[in-house]
């Protein structure tokens, strides 16, 4: 009968940890539901503020780091946060400076969970105060906003931002259900307290926590709760919630994986910041905790488990964003010489000087050597979508992304010249600078076009059709060669090869219709084809067109009155583009 009793003691036993470890798997997932709700309900509830305060209270890296703590408590996702802070570098919006301060700022807004906990009790009716908040946030996000679409998405987000609350609060919950009654029986309280050994074990099992959730929030919930409920103690806690901080750079190396350069330089800082801090806060790990707990005497908040380990979360934060601070511009211009991009080397001017907007009779000619560049640039790039063995389709895209940034650089620098005080002859030279720069960009844009072009003629079977292709390409490679030559042809010349061209491209396009007529090329093959002969007779227009009136451009630069103006239509839409 002992047997029996212990055998049934041992059976209830596992039964009841098995119902612990479901109830801690509910808990986080419930955790990670909330999250993704409140991020996509004070989304859509912000609407456009979110934009707004990140491009106009960044302005500096402190402004920065302010913004980046409000929004990730507000959101509760560092993660989101950082991705937005990347796609805004990508646009130009946020310098590498401005992205830092937002990136180091969201360090801190993550402290709002442990916060969270501490604050409203790990002991008080955490389910009786979740439920309500769930129901009445279903209701509105079914049913809040009327007919109004922007209404209806402001309720809508409210309502999934108090379910994303309800959710936070239980989930907590059963955290709290899952750890009651283990106290002191988990074993990661026999390595925080030990040797370097020890210490590194439990860093990396937050790490590893925070990697598999990718959130750091309920990382740091989870443990939160633990300790509260006895299972983990204070050093040991502390040790885990470093290794959960540092698990938040995961995130970030995913999110760089084949990204941007921009991406990855973000990735970079957020990975050096969460390091250095850990590696401080490691050494001197026995101060922190007195000075968290002579901030929480201060604060007149208790020496509660929740209380100091909120404390030390945000000390530990603060400690990494004071080590850092000083350095944020230096770090930025380094990061910005890493992950180099040819298309980022092309959008950047060689040639333009903020100092020459004050001089403008001298910055004239250094527009037309950037203009001359950016022509050399489009030109490779045709001969690349030219030659089958060239042809990189990811490559020529982010060229021609890089050649559109420098035309609108370019058109931006021509734009801040002060043409008043300039002579009349280089005042109107200017609307043809930003003609050029256009009639590049436009170029560059249908550069991809071409090598599908290229590609499709040479499957086609041989043919009346891809013979007057391979001819009409063949001309259209002429004209590109012809005007990217460092010493420029005279117009006549290029106009020449230009009608070679057109006549080569209405061969080509009689013959394709023919052929599509007839049945010998399919229809979906033929759309393809003539789209891809339309784009490059667009682009073989402009290229030439940008080196007739570079022509003109050079002449003016070298003292002579004469300057092609021939097509007013063009360069009022570009003035008015600009």
């Amino acid at each position: 009968m002992l047997y029996k009793a212990d055998n049934y003691q041992e059976c209830s036993g596992l039964v009841f940890m098995t119902f612990g470890i479901f109830e801690a798997i509910g808990g986080l997932g419930l955790f990670m539901l909330a999250r993704d709700m409140l991020t996509d309900g004070l989304k859509a509830l912000a609407g456009h503020g979110l934009r707004q305060l990140l491009s106009h209270w960044t302005r500096t890296p402190l402004h920065g780091i302010a913004s980046g703590a409000l929004l990730t408590a507000l959101v509760q996702s560092s993660s989101a946060i950082t991705i937005t802070i990347i796609g805004f570098v990508n646009a130009g919006i946020l310098t590498m400076p401005q992205a830092l301060g937002v990136v180091f700022g969201a360090s801190i807004g993550t402290t709002m969970t442990s916060w969270l906990i501490s604050l409203t009790g790990i002991d008080m009716n955490i389910a009786a105060f979740a439920l309500p908040l769930i129901g009445v946030g279903a209701l509105l996000a079914l049913f809040g906003g009327g007919d109004e679409e922007a209404a209806h998405d402001r309720f809508s987000g409210l309502g999934k931002t108090l379910a994303g609350f309800g959710l936070f609060f239980l989930g907590l919950s059963f955290l709290k259900s899952a750890f009651s009654g283990y106290e002191g029986e988990i074993a990661l309280t026999a390595f925080g307290d030990s040797d370097i050994r020890g210490i590194a074990i439990v860093i990396a099992i937050g790490f590893l926590i925070t990697t598999l959730t990718q959130s750091s929030s309920v990382a740091n919930a989870l443990i939160i709760t633990a300790t509260v409920q006895g299972s983990l103690s204070l050093t040991t806690a502390a040790a885990v919630m470093i290794g959960a901080n540092l698990g938040s750079t995961s995130t970030a190396i995913f999110a760089s994986l084949r990204a941007t350069p921009a991406a990855r330089r973000v990735a970079a800082g957020h990975i050096l910041l969460h390091i250095a801090t850990a590696l401080t806060a490691l050494l001197i790990l026995p101060l922190l905790f007195i000075i968290v707990r002579q901030a929480g005497d201060m604060l007149e908040v208790g020496a509660g488990p929740a209380f100091t380990l909120a404390l030390f979360h945000t000390v530990y934060n603060l400690l990494g964003i004071a080590l850092l601070y000083p350095f944020i511009t230096p770090l930025a211009n380094r990061l910005d010489r890493l992950f180099r991009s040819a298309d980022e080397d092309i959008a950047i001017p060689q040639h333009l000087d903020k100092t020459l907007l004050s001089t403008p009779v001298l910055a004239l000619p250094a527009l037309v050597k950037e203009l001359t560049r950016m022509r050399i640039v489009v030109v490779n790039l045709s001969m690349a979508a030219f030659q089958p063995a060239d042809y990189k389709p990811g490559r020529l895209l982010a060229m021609a992304r890089g050649v559109k940034a420098l035309g609108q650089s370019i058109s931006q620098f021509a734009l801040n010249l002060s043409i008043g005080g300039m002579p009349r002859r280089e005042a109107e030279a200017v609307p043809a600078v930003l003609r050029i720069a256009r009639y590049l960009e436009e170029s560059a844009s249908h550069i991809p076009s071409m090598g599908r072009l290229r590609r499709a003629t040479k499957e086609l079977p041989a043919g009346q059709s891809k013979s007057a292709l391979l001819t009409a390409l063949e001309h259209a490679r002429l004209c590109a060669d012809h005007a990217g030559l460092a010493t420029l042809p005279s117009a006549e010349s290029l106009e020449d090869d230009l009608a070679s061209f057109e006549s080569a491209y209405s061969v080509a396009k009689a013959a394709l219709l023919q052929d599509g007529a007839q049945g010998t090329v399919e229809i979906n093959q033929l759309d393809k084809l003539l789209n891809g002969l339309s784009t490059t007779r667009r682009a073989t227009e402009q290229i030439v067109k940008a080196a007739r009136t570079m022509i003109d451009l050079i002449d003016v630069t070298n003292g002579h009155d004469k300057l092609m103006t021939d097509n007013a239509e063009d360069q009022k839409q570009v003035m008015e583009d600009a």
